[in-house]
């Protein structure tokens, strides 16, 4: 499979404009729970706390610019989640941008003040865009395994390459802030580079005594269960191993809150696809547009575009360019309509690519023939609760039968989402 590496040339990030108009959503990852604690009018300045978490693992919500709150605003997610949203026009001074950032010593603090600046900034924390997202909250004090998941996680996603080619000493200054956290009994490092001799020199030097391990691109092999099996790590039940993984944005957000005490505010953003003229890596304040976000990296090629955030198998389609940047954004993908294989649903010829492709072992022809048949119990008997929900299944139908959807709605419907 593809990882469509070439659309982007350079590893270089830039910076992006800062949005004159701020759309900050209440919810900014799926299952995210918090409340207002300002006013409509009210000024607000550059980080300030918009919005505190109801639950401990619930993540606050900082302003990513200074200005005032015009209003709050109903919203609909890519995903179809309906949430309130602070409109914040951009106005008065900055507190932190274009000023010197003094750096905070952390060796010899206590971990349970590294912990409160890991808490106060936001974080959002993720494995890979095919998991859920994670909180250091109810983690042991120490690890069996800290993981770092630095894999392309699908097709076109490359954010993981670029970071770690620019900011590798602060991907590593991450790693050991963790390791200091957690205290793992072993660290474990995968990644996908296109020059491994390079990527284990650079991270050997920066790492040492953390396992390396440079493998060849695989969609879906960034998931979690697969990432495990690939390195060896037992994951059986009851096995009780303590286990974390998290991606190397999850890695740079610890290391920028703890060494610069810097609130989860802005994000990298992969922008890619043939739809757009400037593939590239663009770093970018949430609540930005995508409508700016795109239009600062070039704007779209001419013709007919699907655009969505995420990738091409986990992603969500965008409905309105009026949608911000969130902190779970990580990609924007723009296909052109020779990329878009849609084509009408026709019944299951029983051809078995599904079964064949499938990466956990499951036989998703039965899996659907049982759910239209109403039989959920005997789906779950034959493994429905074991799909990772990948979607290979579906893009390898020659019936286009939505084979990762119709698994996704019936394990929600089982967990009564």
């Amino acid at each position: 499979m593809d990882s469509f590496r070439s659309l982007i040339a350079s590893h270089t990030i830039q910076p992006l404009f800062l949005p004159s108009l701020a759309v900050v959503p209440l919810v900014q990852y799926p299952g995210a729970r918090a409340e207002w604690v300002v006013e409509a009018g009210d000024p607000v300045a550059e980080e300030q706390v918009l919005a505190r978490g109801l639950r401990a693992a619930d993540l606050a919500v900082h302003s990513p610019i200074p200005g005032r709150i015009l209003e709050f605003r109903e919203v609909t997610l890519p995903g179809g989640t309906v949430t309130s949203a602070a409109l914040i026009r951009l106005e008065g001074e900055f507190g932190r941008t274009g000023r010197p950032t003094a750096k905070k010593e952390w060796l010899q603090a206590p971990d349970a003040e590294l912990a409160a600046r890991i808490a106060a900034a936001g974080i959002y924390l993720s494995s890979s865009s095919l998991d859920p997202r994670r909180t250091l909250e109810p983690l042991p004090s120490a690890l069996d395994f800290l993981v770092i998941n630095g894999l392309q996680p699908e097709p076109y996603l490359t954010l993981s390459l670029h970071l770690q080619h620019e900011r590798a000493e602060d991907v590593a200054e991450g790693v050991r802030i963790l390791q200091k956290l957690l205290r793992p009994a072993r660290t474990e490092f995968a990644a996908d580079p296109e020059d491994a001799e390079q990527w284990a020199a650079t991270f050997s030097a920066l790492l040492p005594g953390v396992g390396l391990h440079s493998l060849e691109f695989r969609y879906p092999q960034a998931q979690e269960g697969l990432l495990l099996k690939t390195l060896g790590i037992p994951l059986a039940p009851g096995s009780g191993s303590r286990i974390l993984i998290v991606d190397t944005a999850s890695v740079l957000a610890v290391r920028d809150a703890v060494v610069e005490g810097r609130p989860h505010v802005e994000v990298t953003v992969v922008v890619t696809g043939r739809g757009v003229r400037q593939p590239g890596a663009y770093r970018v304040r949430i609540g930005t547009p995508l409508a700016q976000l795109l239009k600062d990296a070039g704007g779209l090629a001419p013709g007919e575009h699907k655009i969505l955030v995420g990738g091409p198998f986990q992603g969500k389609a965008v409905d309105h360019l009026s949608t911000p940047v969130l902190k779970s954004t990580q990609a924007v993908l723009v296909l052109d309509r020779e990329e878009v294989n849609e084509a009408v649903e026709r019944p299951c010829i029983r051809c078995g690519q599904c079964v064949e492709s499938c990466p956990v072992g499951l036989e998703p022809l039965n899996l659907h023939k049982a759910l239209k048949q109403g039989a959920a119990d005997l789906a779950w008997s034959e493994g429905l609760g074991f799909c990772i929900e990948c979607g290979i299944c579906s893009f390898v139908c020659p019936s286009r039968v939505p084979l990762a959807a119709e698994f996704q709605a019936a394990k929600e419907a089982r967990r009564g989402l």
